[in-house]
């Protein structure tokens, strides 16, 4: 589940806790003052309790996809509940005092109190809309109180407490005043409060598609580092300094993806990827990049792990392990057999961020770089699909059959470079 629909399942998670807490309360304080079932206590009674299993069914099933739903059946049981019960409440006050124009003064003194308890649970439903919606239902219980107390002709107000005391009919204007300001600074509160959260979802947003770049392109490890702020990418500009870099592309991949529908080469491109990719998070590199079917990577950046060439051998042997895997299943199917070619290279590179303002992306770029593609190509030449420079066998152990190959020209590259092939498929036979 993303971070938004989170935040939005756990906000309406908690105003259906609060609305079924109140709901409660109200079942449980009219059934301790009931002494007798007259309309009203039933009327309550059966409102709340209608009230609280509503909000309690929205707790229980409230998903991502039933949010939209499940929001409407909360806020709307929440709203019915409290107007039914402040209305029955008022009207069992009109039945003491002996009628509504005796207590005018007193009701109207109060009008704003429901809406204090049903503002502050607009904080918790997260979408503008659904906000804006709640403090509208919220707006009716003051709104209806001011509509009474303006037609009716024998409510004033005064700041007189003899004329308080005796008068039903009077409201406290200082009071009136203060309950006010405290609703508008309450909808004021609820206004930046979701203006709080539209930001924090927004930042909530780009820092899950930062999450998924470094997935897509780190290591698990290195991405745990990077969000955790223990590992910076690109602060101090870029940098040189020692990589491993390990090219792999799939063999004559133009004849093959010609017989095939563009759909099926997607799905080969892909499939092949993430078994490379795999391979390369294993052994804790970064996928650089994809170029058509060629698969880029590299191991020591952001960090080195100090035996960085290790891993990238160690990951191409695996690379080859999970290709013979998968070649397994293709025959099985009735498909041809893929075959890739892998080329390692340790040398300086530099590393960091590259672009513009627009456009940056994390790279590594120098001859070891081109080194490295020109080494992976040079299997064609070889009977084998594993290649190393001597720099990076000079680097590592292992225990795979293998054989120098020296004074090796590289195409495009002035000069000879020595090489070891490797022949991990002798370990499989």
């Amino acid at each position: 589940m993303k971070s938004v629909d989170a935040w939005e399942v756990r906000g309406l998670k908690i105003f259906c806790i609060l609305s079924a807490i109140t709901a409660g309360q109200v079942f449980v304080l009219r059934l301790l003052e009931t002494n007798s079932l007259t309309t009203i206590n039933v009327t309550q009674l059966g409102a709340s309790v209608v009230w609280l299993l509503t909000a309690l069914y929205a707790y229980s099933n409230v998903n991502v996809a039933r949010y939209s739903t499940l929001l409407t059946v909360a806020m709307t049981a929440t709203f019915i509940g409290v107007y039914v019960v402040t209305a029955t409440d008022i009207m069992e006050e009109v039945q003491r005092s002996g009628g509504e124009s005796l207590i005018a003064g007193r009701l109207a003194e109060h009008t704003f109190l429901t809406f204090y308890a049903l503002i502050v649970l607009g904080a918790f439903l997260v979408r503008l809309r659904a906000v804006l919606a709640w403090f509208a239902l919220c707006l009716v219980f003051p709104v209806q109180s001011a509509l009474a107390i303006a037609i009716n002709p024998q409510v004033y107000f005064t700041n007189d407490p003899i004329i308080l005391a005796a008068d039903g009919n009077a409201i406290n204007s200082g009071m009136f005043q203060q309950a006010l300001i405290i609703a508008i600074l309450l909808t004021a509160c609820l206004y930046g409060l979701t203006l709080f959260y539209r930001w924090a979802l927004k930042s909530s947003v780009e820092l899950e598609q930062s999450k998924e770049n470094y997935r897509r392109y780190f290591s698990p490890e290195i991405g745990d580092e990077i969000e955790n702020g223990d590992l910076v990418i690109g602060q101090d500009g870029s940098r040189v300094t020692d990589v491993a870099v390990l090219f792999t592309d799939i063999v004559s991949f133009t004849k093959l993806s010609e017989k095939m529908d563009p759909q099926d080469v997607l799905d080969l491109l892909s499939q092949y990827q993430s078994l490379m990719v795999d391979a390369i998070f294993q052994y804790k590199g970064t996928v650089d990049k994809f170029i058509g079917d060629a698969v880029m990577a590299n191991f020591g950046t952001p960090r080195s792990h100090g035996n960085d060439a290790q891993n990238a051998f160690d990951c191409g042997v695996l690379m080859n392990q999970k290709l013979a895997e998968w070649n397994k299943e293709r025959v099985q199917n009735g498909l041809p057999e893929i075959q890739h070619r892998i080329g390692i290279h340790y040398g300086k590179c530099v590393v960091g961020n590259m672009g513009s303002e627009q456009r940056l992306e994390f790279a590594v770029i120098g001859d070891a770089v081109n080194v490295a593609n020109r080494i992976c190509d040079a299997c064609k030449n070889f009977d084998t699909n594993f290649l190393i420079s001597a720099d990076v066998a000079n680097r590592i152990t292992h225990d795979v059959p293998s054989k120098d190959a020296p004074n090796v020209g590289i195409r495009g590259r002035e000069g000879n470079i020595d090489l070891v092939k490797i022949y991990t498929e002798r370990l499989r036979t």
